[in-house]
């Protein structure tokens, strides 16, 4: 075992945790001088000097000779080297603490370049961690060591300053009034703590700071403050904006349970840590077998790293992704990113996360590999951005940091095995032989924690020597046989098709009809589609080729995708019946689905949580000759889209139905018409909007469809308003009434109102537009229908702030805010925020009109959109008042606050 050195304190020295001991002070003298020029030559010149300082004696050589001589024997013969004029003493990082703490400082120091403050803080606090006081051993006189201990100082300052940029004050501030204390001449923590009390709201001892600074330097060493010093007590005094940035927020995106405990990969684990904190490694691929336990791994990456990124980390599952165009909306969706109307999906995503300090994990990417260039596009957009991809595949990009996921070794795959054999069972005990059955168990299994826990699975009902004759029997691979990456994807094959054999014919049928599922299924789904009970899914859950979903509070099950592609090839000619039988499921399901009534925020969760199903459903569908099953689906789904701002995907699926439908039910063609008509609209395309329209019009003259001909005039309404058209607007959305109504439809009559509201209120028509949504307000409220009831409150503030009904405004758009965000509908909240900034800026509350201005504007940024206000001029309106009432520095001092949170 090496030898481990520390000097950064009193010197001590150990091998195997045994200390050694150097007793003499001459020779400690001599080889803290070694350890501090590790690794070069020191001359006997330098090391006479560092001993006996100006005056060494005519015998040091020799007696240099006699201190190298008694150093060997308690280090060892080859640790110190006699070089060409001198000695030299070679070490590792690992070894010497003084060379960690440097190699940790410099991490520290790259990190912060880079942005990733919270990953700089930790190395620079894990490289303090390695001082055991402030001087280094020998008593710190030597002039060779002050490098060291000034290098120290620089440390402290350094952390100082990353835990004032991270926002935490309270943290700095005891530390930084100490270092002050210590070091009085420093003008470095002066600074650092002026600014720390400022951002605490303690200006008037930040400038205290900043007098006792100028008394110290006047009193002993006749000096003024520097210009550094100087110039920020200036910008105290005139509350510079720029003292007060934006500490970082987090995405706070939660990452999935794991279902059991990782067993092993502790040395996985740390390399991956270490390799997530470097700054030249942006794109890291986890590459493996199937089964190999990458995407665990990865899942206990981001576990451990989520406190290295400011912004958090965040996990886009492409486990039911299969093209490549769905990558940027399933990293969208882990983002809590919204479309942008008129811009590329991708291109919003890469500019949300522009300025972020995040790790991204994308699991299974080998299916939609072309989707390359999309991460090249986030790593180019995003300098703090770190990219963890899952593949079987290495992804042969530029900048890709490739990690192989190898087999378990053999100790933690038999701690695998045990584990996964006694869950459920902790009390019983195996026989004395069967620690030997279960290594070779796991050996045959090639170390791949999916075969073992399939083995496992079925060590509940066989003994470990039952089991192992078994597998000699039906696993093909020999244990000397090669064990390259097709070797071991093979024996992962031959393990699933032992288990599956294994099952009655019912669970095997089952098993092999569930696959059909992209993320998982209810309990629901897979009896009516698989024909699976609740026994046979107890029994596949038992046997762990299907899980039960921990996070779920109603029964969902979910299954490995390398046992999904596995029980996939068993359906052979099953499998168009069975994947009709699905997308008829699934689009029954969206078509119940009731997006306007109370249920509302429980349908959108339930279609959330299916939305694999539902793009799977939908690609079965656009394949398929008869264009019904689509047309049905898209027309079910286009509400659920536009409610979640998936605008891109919603227009495409939709022009592709409506392209492929021309000779289907018109009454089918007019309702996917209607919808792509309102989706064009939002998207801020009124011809396309007006084209689809009118082509449901035609379509409902043909085959009649009463509600698709609502649809189209309304939409053909808010067209005619936008355009200023009044007249035009009224005659479409009165007709869209009369429809409702005939229909008995009472929501969209509703709806009707609260448009034809907006059109006399556009026109300045404030008495008819304020009764119509008060009528509106008044029915949704009795329904208990929060999003009507938010919106028409939304209405209203604004008809009450244009008349200048400020505290009615005020208390409108206060419950308006509070709805939107349990709804989750995110640009309705900024505009309300918007509409209490302007209430703030009537009444002349500069300040909190600020900070609401503030706190929509970080609801912006936190989510990617670029909502365009109901109202454009409201916020531009309340910004130019809030500015008036607080100058340019005031404002910027309270909207800072406020988007900093």
């Amino acid at each position: 075992m090496p030898l481990v050195y520390r000097i950064l304190g009193p010197l001590e020295i150990a091998r195997d945790s045994e200390p050694l001991v150097v007793s003499a002070a001459k020779e400690r003298t001599l080889l803290v001088h070694l350890l501090l020029h590790a690794n070069e030559r020191v001359s006997v010149e330098r090391l006479a000097g560092a001993i006996w300082e100006e005056q060494p004696p005519p015998s040091a050589p020799k007696l240099l000779q006699l201190y190298i001589s008694n150093l060997r024997k308690v280090l060892g013969s080859a640790v110190i080297a006699t070089v060409s004029g001198g000695y030299r003493i070679d070490v590792a990082a690992p070894e010497l603490d003084s060379l960690g703490f440097r190699a940790l400082l410099d991490e520290g120091r790259a990190a912060r370049s880079r942005g990733h403050l919270r990953v700089a803080s930790d190395a620079l606090r894990e490289a303090l961690s390695l001082w055991r006081g402030t001087e280094v051993a020998g008593g710190g006189d030597d002039r060779n060591s002050a490098p060291l201990e000034e290098l120290r100082l620089e440390c402290v300052e350094e952390r100082l300053t990353l835990l004032i940029e991270l926002g935490n004050h309270d943290e700095a501030l005891p530390e930084l009034s100490a270092l002050c204390a210590e070091q009085p001449l420093r003008e470095r923590p002066r600074a650092q703590l002026m600014i720390a009390l400022y951002r605490a709201g303690r200006q008037a001892d930040a400038l205290e700071v900043f007098r006792d600074a100028r008394r110290t330097l006047d009193e002993q060493l006749g000096l003024e403050p520097g210009e550094e010093l100087r110039s920020l007590e200036r910008a105290i005094l005139r509350h510079d904006p720029e003292l007060v940035r934006p500490a970082p927020t987090s995405f706070s995106l939660p990452l999935p349970a794991p279902r059991t405990q990782l067993i092993g990969r502790e040395r996985e684990r740390t390399e991956l840590r270490a390799l997530v904190r470097r700054a030249d490694v942006r794109l890291l691929s986890l590459v493996g077998a199937g089964g190999s336990g990458k995407t665990r791994l990865a899942l206990a990456l981001a576990a451990d790293a989520n406190g290295l990124f400011a912004d958090g980390v965040a996990l886009a599952e492409l486990g039911a992704v299969r093209d490549p165009a769905f990558v940027a909306p399933a990293v969208a969706v882990a983002l809590g990113v919204s479309e942008r109307p008129g811009e590329p999906l991708g291109t919003t995503v890469a500019e949300a996360i522009a300025d972020r300090d995040l790790l991204l994990v994308v699991d299974n990417f080998e299916q939609v590999i072309e989707a390359g260039p999309f991460l090249l596009e986030l790593l180019g957009a995003a300098p703090r951005l770190t990219l963890v991809v899952t593949s079987r595949r290495v992804l042969h990009i530029s900048g890709e940091q490739v990690f192989t996921v190898q087999p378990l070794p053999d100790d933690d795959a038999v701690a695998l095995f045990l584990a996964r054999a006694q869950a459920g069972d902790t009390a019983r005990t195996l026989p004395p032989d069967a620690l030997g059955d279960i290594r070779e168990i796991c050996r045959r299994l090639d170390g791949l924690p999916l075969a073992i826990e399939l083995a496992a699975a079925r060590a509940r009902l066989l003994t470990p020597r039952q089991l192992l004759e078994r597998l000699r029997r039906s696993v093909t691979v020999l244990a000397s046989g090669p064990r390259d990456l097709p070797a071991r994807q093979k024996t992962l094959r031959d393990t699933l098709a032992w288990s599956v054999a294994l099952l009655g014919p019912d669970e095997r049928q089952s098993l092999t009809n569930l696959s059909v599922f992209s993320g998982g299924c209810s309990l629901d789904a897979a009896a009516h589609v698989a024909g699976a009970d609740l026994d046979r899914l107890a029994t596949l859950v038992d046997h762990s080729l299907l899980h039960r979903d921990p996070a779920a509070e109603e029964p969902r099950f979910q299954m490995l995708e390398t046992v999904r592609e596995y029980a996939a090839e068993q359906l052979r000619d099953q499998r168009d019946g069975l994947r009709q039988e699905h997308a008829v499921y699934f689009t029954d399901l969206a078509e119940r689905a009731d997006l306007r009534g109370t249920d509302q925020q429980r349908w959108l969760e339930r279609l959330d949580r299916e939305r694999d199903n539902l793009r799977a459903a939908l690609d079965f569908a656009a394949a398929i000759p008869d264009p019904g099953l689509e047309l049905r689906l898209v027309s079910a789904l286009w509400r659920f889209w536009w409610l979640r701002g998936e605008l891109a995907e919603a227009r495409s699926r939709l022009e592709q139905a409506i392209a492929r439908g021309s000779g289907a039910d018109p009454s089918l063609v007019a309702q996917a018409c209607a919808g792509a008509a309102g989706i064009a609209w939002s998207q801020g395309d009124p011809g396309r909007a007006r084209e689809f329209a009118h082509k449901g019009l035609g379509a409902t003259a043909a085959g009649g469809d009463d509600v698709a001909t609502l649809y189209c005039h309304t939409v053909l309404g808010l067209i005619s308003r936008d355009e200023a058209d009044f007249e035009g607007a009224r005659e479409h959305l009165e007709q869209s009434a009369s429809i409702a109504a005939a229909l008995g439809r009472e929501p969209d009559v509703h709806v009707a109102k609260m448009n034809l509201g907006s059109v006399a209120f556009d026109s300045g028509d404030y008495t008819t537009a304020v009764p119509l949504w008060q009528e509106v307000l008044a029915y949704h409220r009795a329904r208990g229908a929060e999003e009507g009831t938010a919106i028409a409150l939304l209405n209203l503030g604004l008809a009450a702030l244009r008349l200048g009904h400020q505290e009615e405004a005020h208390h409108q758009f206060a419950e308006a805010e509070g709805l939107f965000d349990r709804l989750g509908f995110r640009e309705y909240h900024v505009y309300a925020l918007h509409g209490l900034a302007a209430v703030a800026a009537a009444e002349r509350r500069g300040a909190e009109a600020a900070r609401l201005l503030g706190r929509a504007a970080r609801l912006l940024a936190e989510t990617g959109s670029a909502a365009v206000a109901f109202d454009p001029a409201l916020a531009r309106d309340a910004e130019a008042s809030a500015r008036a009432l607080l100058g340019d520095e005031g404002f910027a001092t309270a909207f800072a606050a406020s988007v900093r949170g």
